[in-house]
């Protein structure tokens, strides 16, 4: 089903001399499809300390930097274990691996997407990609789907920043990496409450939602946002791609 609120909140499509400059795409569940890769890696690295996560647990932390929502999760589970700081390390260590085993054979771009990042950087919008995850996943990740040879400006991984979403640090980080100084000029677009979060704390001209991700429509129109799309594949039109 399509999502009203672009007509009912008045949004529209964007002509082309008011195109943002830069991109900032969020990977998974927004470019890259999301299954079970992330909570059923983060279930059993939890399982293997001794600790059971809930599916709410999971979705709280969706869209943040691994090494945080690990970190968040362990002092709340463990709040009296003597080394929380080494077990939030095993823990994160463990989770990493099982996620880069599943990742090497079930990674699937989101449908459309790729014509969605080869549109974008053919209207010469430079496309920088996020992730919360580490360097080592992100770049498994983009040689994987082929992306390599699109012509992306980059991609910045959660080892590239000190803090994750909702902080503005990753779009900060994909700005400097194409030298745009003006947030006004950029587009960030996520599938979770936390991208939105940190588009808002970023200053961005263009703040997308993408369903079908981590967090329902309920969740991400409670945040600001430009507009909630079914999907990344409909950046294109929204922007006004002629067709």
């Amino acid at each position: 089903m399509r999502n009203p609120s672009a007509r009912e909140s008045g949004e529209q499509r964007f002509s082309v001399s008011i195109r943002p400059r830069v991109a900032v795409l969020d990977m998974i569940g927004t470019t890259v499809q999301s299954g079970d890769e992330v909570a059923l890696s983060f279930r059993e690295a939890f399982t293997e300390v001794g600790a059971t996560l809930t599916d709410e647990a999971i979705s709280e932390i969706r869209g943040r930097s691994k090494t945080e929502a690990i970190a968040l999760l362990v002092d709340r589970l463990f709040p009296t274990h003597e080394d929380r700081v080494a077990l939030s390390s095993a823990v994160y260590a463990d989770f990493q691996a099982r996620l880069q085993r599943r990742y090497k054979t079930e990674t699937l771009p989101v449908p459309g997407a790729d014509r969605a990042l080869r549109w974008l950087i053919d209207t010469d919008i430079r496309v920088v990609l996020t992730t919360g995850l580490d360097r080592g996943t992100a770049d498994q990740l983009v040689s994987g789907l082929g992306w390599h040879t699109l012509g992306l400006a980059g991609v910045i991984s959660g080892d590239d920043v000190r803090r994750g979403r909702p902080t503005p640090d990753l779009i900060h980080a994909a700005m400097n990496l194409v030298g745009e100084r003006d947030p006004k000029a950029v587009l960030a677009a996520g599938d979770t409450v936390a991208d939105l979060q940190a588009a808002a704390a970023a200053g961005v001209g263009w703040s997308v939602g993408v369903l079908g991700g981590a967090h329902a429509i309920d969740r991400l129109r409670e945040h600001p946002h430009s507009v909630l799309l079914e999907s990344i594949s409909e950046l294109p039109r929204w922007l006004g791609d002629g067709s």
